[in-house]
């Protein structure tokens, strides 16, 4: 999984304001943007296909679908259609663990060998042997990337790239023999070691060692888990184990585009075996869009608003490029992403039945086009400022009043020089003071850019 995304343009519009502005539904002008952009972008990057959905809360707001899921039998693609999501099952096994937690089932900082005693850690002494479940799903375990059990994997992805020619099923190792791996694994790295949240030491094998711990946990098969107690709350219809199309179900076909001459080439089917923990899953933009929707909530039907909350803040599962929350899927032949913004709940869906696709550069695009009508707009009209501000339990209040069509405060109105208020931002205003020393008042604006409170001196006033 690579995680390619430039925030230059999502930051900016970040920085405007950290308020939920009252969402204005898409003019005719930004839906028709929106899809040209898909149609643009899925021609410019070679995608058979590609999907993109956005969610603003729990409402639907935008979708399109351009291309084929299927060249040979040009079968569209549509927001319905299954594509495999590869590494985006590590939420849904990050979200299982957080169950658990919440249970009682396991302990967040349970050792790993409570639940899986076949793995010894003991072949590396130079960095600590246990490993908890909570550095599993964090990614902050110090193991490498892969089981050494997956070597034959490796190499049939090597193999395909340098030939492009038919070779069979790429399949990762067996669950016995991915097992039977785990007396030889050890530490490459130190746990928690110091990186930014996007270079930490993802680990395809952590999560399969977490999938195996939390299933062994639960007493109950991975899949029926996630199925009874994740997709079906959510109703997640379209969402279940499977990387290539079976009887009576159709996933997206998998292409690599080898250039004008030779155009598309199908990819090999993928066998996750040992790794359904870690990429097993196949899903829809419209499920995907709903598995989005709860991150939002304060309580939604898998788990509470503070477990939902401690996944975003502490990266289980997620990678965190504030002030967005992303995880990416990447196989031969599939790219896959889900991307929010938690506190202005914005976020989107892209599926592509392709090897590579730049969602760094669509991301920008679809950024530049939704999040300015999300922003707080600065409230203009002095009138909104005026009234009385009190600390809570009456320890004081003061009154923002206008005079001569200017604004005046009574905080320290017997130490300030008598001058009015002025503007310093969006929603901040100072007082002019002595010896260098300025008052600042930054005003809590609510969705409908009326006033609600004031953060002064580091604490907050309510407005009367």
């Amino acid at each position: 999984m690579r995680l390619r995304l430039n925030l230059s343009i999502v930051t900016f519009f970040w920085l405007l304001s950290h308020h939920l502005a009252a969402f204005q539904i898409l003019n005719d002008s930004i839906h028709a943007q929106l899809e040209l952009g898909v149609k643009g972008f899925q021609e410019r990057y070679h995608s058979p296909s590609l999907v993109l959905a956005i969610v603003h809360g729990d409402e639907l707001i935008f979708s399109n679908a351009q291309g084929f899921t299927d060249l040979e039998n040009k079968t569209p693609a549509t927001i319905d259609s299954k594509y495999q999501i590869q590494s985006i099952t590590k939420m849904f096994t990050a979200t299982m663990f957080m169950q658990l937690v919440d249970q009682g089932t396991v302990a967040m900082y349970d050792e790993l060998r409570l639940y899986v005693p076949e793995y010894s850690g003991t072949k590396n002494q130079q960095f600590a042997d246990s490993i908890t479940l909570f550095e599993l799903a964090t990614h902050n375990s110090g193991l490498p990337r892969n089981s050494p059990a997956d070597i034959g994997f490796a190499k049939q992805i090597d193999k395909w790239l340098l030939t492009k020619k038919e070779q069979g099923a790429i399949q990762s190792a067996s669950k016995e023999e991915f097992i039977r791996s785990l007396q030889f694994v050890s530490k490459n790295n130190p746990d928690y070691q110091y990186l930014s949240q996007d270079k930490r030491h993802y680990s395809n094998l952590g999560y399969g060692m977490l999938g195996l711990a939390l299933e062994r946990a639960a007493g109950m098969d991975y899949q029926e888990y996630i199925l009874s107690k994740i997709c079906e709350p959510l109703n997640l219809t379209n969402t279940g184990f499977g990387t290539f199309s079976s009887r009576g179900n159709t996933i997206a076909k998998g292409y690599h585009y080898t250039g004008e001459v030779d155009g598309f080439i199908k990819t090999p089917d993928y066998y996750p075996n040992s790794m359904v923990y870690a990429a097993g899953m196949y899903s829809s933009a419209s499920d995907l869009s709903k598995f989005i929707s709860a991150q939002f909530s304060d309580h939604n039907s898998v788990l509470s608003g503070k477990s939902t909350r401690m996944m975003q803040q502490l990266g289980i599962g997620w990678l965190r490029p504030y002030p967005f929350i992303v995880h990416e899927g990447s196989m031969l032949g599939a790219r896959s992403e889900i991307i929010f913004n938690p506190e202005l709940k914005i976020g989107w869906v892209l599926l592509a039945n392709t090897t590579d696709f730049p969602f760094n550069r669509i991301n920008d695009y679809i950024a530049g086009l939704i999040l300015p009508l999300l922003v707080s707009k600065p409230v203009t009209d002095q009138e909104k400022f005026t009234g009385t501000y009190r600390l809570e339990g009456g320890y004081d209040s003061l009154t923002i009043y206008q005079k001569d069509g200017k604004l005046y405060s009574t905080y320290l109105q017997d130490s300030l020089p008598d001058q009015p208020l002025t503007f310093s931002g969006n929603n901040s205003l100072k007082a002019a003071g002595l010896n260098g020393h300025d008052i600042h008042y930054s005003f809590i604006v609510d969705p409908l850019s009326e006033v609600k409170g004031l953060n002064l001196n580091q604490l907050m006033w309510v407005k009367q």
